[in-house]
């Protein structure tokens, strides 16, 4: 077919077309990050649906990866779902995150865990949900609900796996494998994209350099002589103080 045909084809009243990419680039979210908002074909997160990061757990710079999209000026919450460890509110709160849209949800049973990650996703209020996923497979029919789950409620849902869990066929449009080298240092690889290639990679810094090297020892002997406030900065999963937290 001839480029004139083709024209005349898609010009034509019963002739249906597929979002191209300029309006999947409009349905996204920045990373934060330009190499990777790069890499992805939307051009950053999509909006709303199932995204699976794949890393070797517990993989302490996930969530500095998140940061700039958990700290989005947007309605809606957020909600920290089954994380390794309890957020520390004080060091949220200093990554500029808003507390008051921040919800970390703990439940003891997997099932309650699942129900109340999904019942939440499809609620329409909610702008993102980030759920280290609970130990055990996850069905490729769970994945699949907890994907329409989320495009019915419009929201981003990140499911934190092991990475062994990248040989599972999923539903997921979006899957990203981590891997992390240097402390706060993220080797990103795209596992599967929709309407793009998979297999490329780059290296993200996701912590400033003076958190990423620990201090030599007269500065580490200076710290401990300070008061607690003036210390280095603390993981965002390392204190005990919590954030809102919800129990179903």
């Amino acid at each position: 077919m001839n480029a004139d045909a083709l024209q005349q084809l898609l010009r034509r009243q019963d002739t249906w077309q597929g979002p191209g990419r300029k309006a999947a680039r409009e349905e996204r979210r920045h990373t934060g990050f330009p190499a990777l908002d790069r890499l992805l074909w939307q051009g950053g997160w999509p909006n709303q649906g199932l995204v699976e990061l794949l890393c070797p757990l517990p993989c302490p710079s996930l969530l500095h990866l998140l940061l700039p999209l958990l700290r989005r000026r947007e309605d809606g919450a957020r909600i920290i779902a089954n994380p390794p460890a309890r957020p520390s509110a004080a060091a949220l709160k200093r990554a500029g995150l808003p507390l008051e849209q921040i919800l970390v949800l703990q439940a003891r049973e997997r099932a309650t865990l699942l129900r109340a990650c999904l019942e939440a996703a499809a609620s329409d209020t909610l702008d993102s949900l980030v759920l280290w996923a609970p130990g055990g497979a996850l069905p490729t029919g769970t994945l699949r609900r907890l994907h329409m789950a989320a495009q019915q409620g419009r929201c981003l849902f990140l499911l934190v796996r092991p990475l062994r869990a990248s040989k599972q066929p999923s539903p997921a449009p979006l899957r990203l494998l981590l891997d992390a080298g240097q402390p706060g240092e993220l080797t990103v690889t795209i596992g599967k994209q929709p309407g793009g290639r998979h297999g490329q990679q780059c290296q993200l810094v996701v912590l400033p350099e003076h958190l990423r090297h620990p201090p030599p020892p007269c500065a580490t002997m200076a710290a401990r002589t300070r008061r607690p406030e003036t210390a280095t900065a603390p993981s965002l999963l390392a204190l005990p103080a919590p954030t809102s937290e919800v129990r179903p």
